[in-house]
């Protein structure tokens, strides 16, 4: 590939990220700019869309500019790859391609691609026996390995991809190893597979290697002692036994025989056109059940999605939650158009998420079928992607549908996929966006029931009538349209014909005797069996955590509070909850974050109220201080200015998340604010215990500025009353102050303002006597904000010089700001615009002497207004500009849309058409953000747009 200069281009990833050009490197700019590189590299000549980089380069810590910071980078790149391209000059390499761009690769400018087709000649080479010049081919291949690929990107999806790439490696290392061994060479493999066995021990075939190759050695006692170690680690590990591979090479040592497969001796064959045996026809769907209720219309969408393609090639993905019955829809579909794929049905339940066995791979799973389609096993070719040629090629001209049950992700199933005209049929708990991207596949999400649905479900198994019907319906309500939990339900009712359905609803009404009543049969059948056979088999620390997770309030965890609840480290924490996951106890919500069904969550439940009740109580704290702790760091980090409440913990977590700055800080808060909340409400609910109830008034308190940025004035006008609540109750004066304080705050958000000046006088005259003048000067402020909204502008000034005397006086510089500002927007209503710019500037040098970015943005755009008003537009253009820059440094959305609002004012002053393009903005923001601003801005939108189509 040349950059338009004629210099060939070559890019390498499998060591350091490089691009090199005639020999020499090429810059590649900053770190997050050389990740753009990488995301664009790793998806070469394929779109890829904005939102995909921007997820790939920051993961949930987006900052505000992201696009435009995305932007930035391609341009760079641009630059970098393309130096002699002209300035105007559309770009070669990376263009932009719909709201994306699609970096231009020749298949032999990137060592990756040098290194697949080294590996692929290397199987054809296998192929015809010719095995020391597959082995050579490669070492060829692996010599363009030079460190860990990616090297130098950081993030998530470099992670991601880098252990991809490592499997990648350890897989070709293993296939040249097979090579070497079945030329004879074992001998001296010994050192390299010892190493390889040391640093990856849990892989079967490299402990299966290494005995081969000390049988070639002569040394079968060393090979039996891998045997032991390898069932050793297996057991400790992952609490299973080795596979029937490495159990049969044990058995040939044992016996003396030659573990060493027979060596190949002819090459392939496939079927020809002159071939005139019949075609096999695999019929391999399970069994399924004669009707399925309540997905009509999940039916219909998969009946016209096939009829949109005539020709074949549909992809369709079944998502949804675990219990959801997606396997059932798609078997039930599958079975009901078969007639129109009469050339066969092919099914493989991928493992995706079960707990007992690893999910399956793409090379296994070809085989699979390769065989159902009667492909000799020793025919089969080695690398998967030789296998998916071949099966592609069985099946290019013949109707089938293929169905991958319970896939875990789209990457291992894109070698699975056949040409038109078979059909593809997909399950899976994710939403395979990969598979939409690279496959087009169609998504089909599947819902919980609706109630008369659920309902028929339960009356069809259990053969009920209609006779109770209003518990049937509080049967459904309880399982949550679930129907696994539907299933389980009925089978109780079904088995045990005198049992009321009104029995059974009081029994699940009982949480505590919810898992009893889901049982079947007899006592080892019951979900509680089950689940402490599961418990039983972990290790000790997941087992632990199981039940102290029990006693968490939220809706989900994550490393580190399970870390600070276990007293561990955090790498043992996610060992645990990995464990857990891998158990099927827990589920990933989200990266890092772990989740579980009702039941088990019933269950967990269960067991943390066996624990005893100091250890509780402990527990209970340390996860109580953890959110503590963590929300006053990010609250912290947050650009508004904060009051001086002193949160101090007794448990300091040792290990917390990282938060470096206002971007980190507002993503943990939008990750844990429902767990912080119900942490809350769990501490409010211990109203007689002092220690709890500093915690339902504080937790609250570390909310308020990020619930305030988001402009989410329902969820802080609801926790903020209940933390009032707490802290009248502690009789602590400090928090009562506070919690009065915001009360008036967000009633004011809701225009209450009545009741917001009730709530703000009771806060001064707390203020008052205790003899806190700085609490003094921030009531007077807001109770001068107040009164001014009411049009008590008199009454409003007297109170704002009040709180500027008292705000000297305590040397209290934000509340002297704050005044300052106020007594500017005062000044501008009555239009005394001189004494009014004279304020605000005041009010901006303090803003930015203690740091209060928000209030300078919002200042800032106040000015504009007031510039504006007297006439100085140039100067109100500057102020505005400035006001949205604060802003954006600042990673408010709402001071943004606030700033893009005023700069569209001043453009449309100025009869500029910019104006239009600043309201867009500044409503997308509002929106987004549920703001009531949104409507003023609409309207100003509309009005604009209507005044320039005239």
């Amino acid at each position: 590939m040349e950059d338009g200069g004629g210099e060939r281009l070559r890019f390498e990833v499998l060591g350091l990220l490089r691009a090199v050009r005639g020999g020499g490197e090429v810059d590649l700019g900053a770190a997050k700019q050389r990740a753009v590189l990488a995301v664009l590299l790793l998806a070469r000549n394929t779109p890829v869309s904005r939102d995909q980089i921007i997820e790939a380069v920051w993961g949930d810590n987006t900052p505000s500019s992201a696009v435009n910071l995305v932007q930035t980078y391609v341009a760079g790149l641009r630059r970098a790859l393309e130096p002699r391209r002209a300035r105007r000059a559309p770009a070669e390499l990376l263009t932009s391609v719909g709201d994306g761009y699609l970096l231009r690769v020749e298949p032999s400018a990137v060592d990756l691609d040098e290194f697949e087709r080294g590996v692929v000649s290397a199987a054809r080479l296998r192929s015809t026996g010719d095995l020391d010049a597959a082995a050579a081919a490669l070492d060829e291949a692996l010599g363009l390995w030079h460190g860990e690929p990616l090297g130098g990107v950081a993030g998530l999806f470099a992670e991601v991809e880098r252990g991809r790439l490592a499997e990648r490696r350890l897989a070709v290392l293993e296939e040249r190893a097979e090579l070497l061994l079945l030329i004879g060479r074992g001998t001296e493999l010994v050192p390299s597979l010892t190493s390889l066995v040391g640093e990856h021990p849990l892989r079967e075939r490299g402990h299966g290697l290494l005995m081969r190759a000390l049988c070639q050695a002569g040394r079968q006692a060393e090979a039996l002692a891998v045997y032991r170690e390898a069932r050793r680690v297996l057991i400790d590990e992952l609490g299973v036994e080795p596979g029937p591979e490495l159990r049969k090479l044990q058995q040939a040592v044992l016996a003396g025989e030659d573990p060493e497969p027979e060596r190949p001796t002819r090459p392939m064959t496939l079927r020809t056109a002159a071939d005139t045996s019949p075609a096999i026809t695999p019929a391999q769907l399970p069994r399924v059940s004669a009707s399925l209720i309540g997905r009509d219309d999940e039916l219909k969408r998969l009946d016209g999605l096939l009829a949109a393609y005539p020709e074949g090639g549909l992809v369709l993905v079944v998502t949804g939650p675990a219990g959801v019955g997606k396997t059932a829809l798609a078997l039930h579909w599958a079975q009901r158009v078969r007639e129109d794929f009469p050339d066969g049905q092919m099914y493989v339940d991928l493992h995706g998420y079960d707990p007992n066995q690893e999910p399956l791979g793409a090379g296994e799973v070809l085989s699979r079928f390769l065989r159902a389609l009667g492909v000799p096993s020793a025919d089969i070719p080695v690398t998967v992607e030789e296998r998916s040629a071949l099966f592609r090629t069985l099946i290019a001209d013949r109707r089938m549908v293929v169905m991958l049950d319970n896939a875990r992700g789209s990457t291992e199933l894109l070698p699975l996929l056949p040409g038109p005209p078979s059909c593809v049929v997909v399950t899976s708990r994710r939403r395979l966006v990969g598979l939409v991207a690279h496959a087009e596949a169609r998504l089909v999400e599947l819902d919980m029931l609706d109630l008369d649905a659920s309902v028929a479900v339960v009356g069809r198994i259990a053969g009920r009538d209609g006779t109770e019907a209003a518990a049937l319906r509080r049967l459904a309500v309880l399982c949550d349209g679930l129907p696994l939990a539907l299933r389980i339900a009925a089978a109780r009712l079904a088995v045990a014909p005198t049992l009321r359905v009104a029995e059974l609803v009081a029994e699940l009404d009982d949480e505590h005797g919810r898992l009893a009543a889901l049982g079947l049969e007899d006592e080892d059948s019951t979900v509680r069996a089950a689940l402490d056979a599961s418990r039983r088999a972990l290790p000790p620390l997941p087992a632990r955590l199981l039940a102290l997770l029990g006693l968490h309030p939220g809706p989900d965890v994550t490393a580190f509070v399970a870390a600070a609840m276990a007293q561990v480290r955090v790498a043992e924490a996610q060992r645990a909850l990995d464990a857990l996951t891998a158990a099927n106890l827990l589920s990933v919500n989200e990266p890092g974050r772990y989740g579980a069904h009702d039941l088990v969550r019933v269950y967990m439940r269960t067991l943390a109220g066996e624990l005893p009740a100091e250890l509780r109580r402990e527990a209970t704290s340390r996860m109580l201080d953890y959110y503590l702790h963590c929300a006053d760091l990010a609250d912290g980090q947050l650009p508004v200015g904060r009051g001086s409440v002193r949160v101090a913990p007794e448990h300091v977590p040792v290990e917390v998340p990282k938060l470096s700055g206002p971007a980190d800080a507002i993503g943990w808060l939008d990750a844990e604010q429902g767990n912080i909340i119900a942490a809350a409400e769990f501490a409010a609910a211990q109203r007689g215990d002092p220690e709890r109830l500093v915690h339902a008034w504080q937790l609250p308190y570390t909310l308020s500025r990020f619930l305030w940025l988001r402009a989410d004035r329902t969820t802080w006008l609801r926790t903020t009353e209940a933390a009032l609540e707490a802290a009248v109750t502690l009789g602590d004066p400090a928090a009562k102050f506070v919690m009065l304080f915001n009360l008036g705050i967000a009633l004011a958000q809701f225009q209450r303002f009545d009741e917001s000046l009730g709530r703000h006088r009771e806060a001064l005259e707390v203020a008052r006597s205790s003899g806190d003048v700085n609490a003094q000067a921030r009531a007077l402020t807001t109770v001068g904000d107040l009164l001014a909204f009411l049009g008590r502008v008199d009454e409003s000034e007297a109170s704002y010089r009040e709180a500027l005397e008292v705000s000297r006086a305590a040397g209290a510089r934000w509340t002297e700001a704050n005044a300052h500002h106020n007594l500017g927007l005062l000044h501008l209503s009555s239009r005394r615009y001189d004494d009014a710019k004279s304020w605000l500037r005041a009010a901006v040098s303090m803003y930015q002497e203690v740091g209060e970015q928000c209030g300078e943005s919002t200042c800032h755009t106040d000015l504009a207004l007031v510039l504006l008003e007297s006439g100085e537009e140039a100067e109100a253009l500057t102020s505005a500009r400035t006001g949205l820059s604060v802003a954006s440094a600042a990673a408010s959305p709402y001071h943004q849309a606030m700033a893009h609002d005023r700069l569209a004012t001043v453009f449309e002053r100025q009869g500029v058409p910019a104006a239009v393009s600043h309201w867009q903005r500044a409503l997308a923001l509002f929106t987004e953000l549920n703001a009531p601003e949104a409507d003023q801005v609409r309207e100003r939108l509309a009005r604009a747009r209507a005044t320039t189509a005239v």
